[in-house]
């Protein structure tokens, strides 16, 4: 109950996100020919400066008929990217299915309730690099001596992993530190030649598509050049999410000066040696990557590795009936505690009314209203794609200009307001048109306009100077 109330809270409050509808946009670019990695001076912009892999993972979205339905068909796809890989593991372990069906669903179930909540809330690269990284986990520790074929799939899935988020390049070193722990170094050399021959088949098919300048840029130099956030800030508002990532290692530390380190003649064993080897491997460049500017959940990887093994661990070690019950009662009294607060305030129904509203502005004012930060509600209502402010912003953030010429080719040509969710209190782009000055409030959105008696002398048709 408590992991379907999750899913529950997930697809009510997805719509509310206006950064789930910027990560399916360039699925929408791709299917139109527009290249989701622009240059400079080209554009659209948008905030994707993640490896494709998600962008193809998103394109089942692009068949929806309305923003909400594509909205809403992220959110499944972005639930079954966290819920697959683990079902996989669960429900493919010998170990607890020696138990029951019932105990793979309880394993399931908790690790629903273990991981982030806004798992289910936000869609992010990193879900479908640490679902790869998992599965690649899982064909590692099926078996005590890993086959050739199934070391080829590991490979194959580590290179998808960190063409998925750059972050997870970091991965192999888990896959690596286990093989070598083995002795086997075979294994270790045949991984190694498949995973150079993945990443170049990869590079080449990408900069074919993409081009490389292209890439390089939206991948390395851009990511590279955004700052460092406030450290304060950063503690003051996500403490409790730092402490819940860091606090493993002192688990981890106990069990190692313990000797009772998990050994490697069991599946949950194996699986968990390898979590702490990527606890261990991504940990660090999480909390690099969480004191950047963006960078909130680069701090996921660690725990979700670590998560199910830990999980597998309790649940399926052989024990006395007694027991294994004395061990379901903790760990689901555990899960439920920790998510009280969210389970307590359930919603009764999906908050999806500013898209209603917004269908009834477009209607009335076809071509003319710009969403800076809902672009699929501006991509169904003008049939194209424009700017999305976060795009903009990145670049700002990055150190890259934006002239006024290459800002406005890619806004409505007919452009009469700039339409901002009614929440936000500080909307970047407004800046960038001051002539859109008058403010009229109205359900769930904000809306600006040029006032009446400077409407002719600010015509958005009038030719954009480049200064």
């Amino acid at each position: 109950m408590g992991a379907f109330a999750r899913l529950w809270i997930g697809w009510c409050e997805y719509p509310v996100y206006w950064w789930n509808e910027v990560r399916a946009v360039p699925a929408f670019a791709l299917r139109d020919g527009i290249n989701p990695y622009p240059r400079l001076g080209e554009g659209p912009l948008t905030t994707w400066i993640y490896g494709p892999v998600s962008i193809f993972v998103n394109f089942p979205a692009t068949f929806a008929y309305t923003p909400l339905s594509a909205v809403q068909i992220g959110f499944v796809i972005n639930a079954l990217i966290v819920i697959l890989p683990l079902a996989v593991i669960f429900f493919g372990s010998a170990e607890l299915r020696a138990r029951g069906r019932l105990a793979c669903v309880f394993a399931l179930s908790l690790s629903i309730l273990l991981v982030s909540r806004f798992h289910f809330t936000l869609q992010v690269p990193d879900h479908t690099a640490i679902a790869c990284g998992l599965l690649s986990f899982w064909c590692l520790a099926r078996r005590s001596e890993p086959s050739g074929a199934q070391i080829t799939i590991v490979a194959g899935l580590a290179v998808l992993a960190i063409w998925s988020k750059q972050i997870a390049v970091f991965l192999p070193a888990a896959h690596l530190g286990f093989l070598l722990l083995s002795g086997n170094h075979a294994a270790v050399r045949r991984y190694l030649v498949w995973f150079a021959l993945f990443n170049v088949i990869a590079i080449t098919g990408f900069i074919m598509m993409f081009g490389s300048a292209n890439l390089w840029l939206n991948l390395v130099e851009i990511p590279g050049r955004l700052g460092w956030s406030d450290f304060a800030s950063r503690l003051a508002f996500r403490k409790w999410a730092l402490l819940g990532q860091v606090a493993p290692s002192v688990g981890l530390f106990f069990l190692w000066r313990l000797r009772r380190w998990p050994a490697r003649d069991r599946e949950s064993g194996r699986l968990f040696q390898l979590g702490a080897l990527a606890y261990l491997a991504m940990l660090p460049i999480g909390l690099v990557a969480f004191f950047k500017v963006g960078g909130d959940t680069n701090l996921l990887h660690s725990w979700d590795y670590l998560m199910p093994a830990c999980v597998l661990l309790w649940l399926g070690s052989d024990r006395p009936f007694s027991v294994s019950k004395v061990r379901l009662l903790v760990a689901a009294g555990f899960c439920l505690a920790i998510c009280r607060s969210e389970l307590a305030t359930l919603p009764e129904w999906p908050f999806t009314q500013r898209f209603d509203f917004a269908a009834g502005l477009t209607a009335r004012y076809p071509h003319a209203i710009w969403f800076p930060q809902n672009p699929l509600i501006t991509y169904y209502a003008d049939h194209r794609l424009w700017h999305t402010e976060d795009g903009v912003s990145t670049r700002y953030l990055a150190g890259y200009g934006v002239r006024k010429a290459d800002f406005q080719r890619y806004l409505p040509p007919d452009l009469q307001a700039i339409a901002y969710p009614s929440v936000n209190t500080s909307p970047f782009s407004l800046p960038l048109l001051p002539e859109f000055s008058e403010e009229t409030r109205i359900p769930y959105w904000m809306i600006y306009t040029r006032p009446s008696s400077n409407a002719h002398s600010t015509n958005p048709r009038h030719e954009p100077s480049n200064k």
